[in-house]
């Protein structure tokens, strides 16, 4: 764990409040995104990631920081994440309502040529990795969106790194299925839509199997 983080978690586990401020500053705005790419629903994105910095403010002091504390969090949110995904599937038709009636509020003959483009491309991403089982979905959103390394993605979903190898091989080849070789190519003049990263984390007003 690096030094500033360590220094965070001693801070945390005291039940210092500045420093649980502080970690929201520092991963608020990720642990959103994760929780969107993770195919929560806008609608349910907020309450979820509330529940979520609930469970890391009660689970901080258990936490023996054996792998980064911005790794453990988003170990806790994947795992609400795919919790939230299986009452889904008890309960359809209720996910993506909300998400319909946003796009729905902008009309697309409005928006400028490039921004329209990349909606659009956005969409086909979003739906190809619908395609995902749930165990592949996690390892790209960690690796390919959140910059995680293999050994920091094999930290967080607790798995080997072998694992977290093959889920993102197998995972790639579904995903050149939906979106075709241009998007993922090394190659490709433009950077793949899937490296897309949060910006530096802003404060969270209130980032695993």
């Amino acid at each position: 764990m690096k030094s500033d983080e360590a220094r965070l978690l001693g801070r945390l586990q005291d039940g210092k409040a500045e420093a649980f401020a502080e970690l929201l500053d520092w991963e608020g705005a990720r642990v959103r995104a994760l929780v969107l790419r993770m195919g929560v629903s806008p609608g349910d994105a907020d309450d979820l990631t509330q529940e979520i910095w609930v469970a890391v403010f009660k689970g901080v002091a258990s936490f023996r920081g054996d792998a980064q504390l911005s790794t453990w969090v988003y170990r806790l949110t994947i795992n609400c994440c795919l919790k939230w995904r299986e009452k889904q599937l008890r309960t359809p038709g209720q996910s993506h309502d909300d998400e319909l009636e946003l796009q729905a509020a902008t009309d697309p003959h409005s928006l400028p040529p490039r921004e329209l483009e990349r909606r659009e491309l956005g969409e086909q991403v979003r739906a190809a990795i619908d395609h995902l089982s749930d165990a592949q979905r996690a390892v790209v959103v960690l690796h390919e969106m959140h910059g995680l390394t293999y050994a920091q993605c094999a930290q967080a979903l607790q798995v080997p790194v072998g694992t977290v190898k093959s889920r993102l091989f197998n995972a790639f080849g579904r995903l050149k299925t939906h979106l075709g070789p241009y998007v993922l190519s090394e190659e490709a003049e433009q950077p793949s839509p899937l490296r897309a990263r949060p910006t530096k984390a802003q404060p969270c007003a209130g980032e695993l199997p």
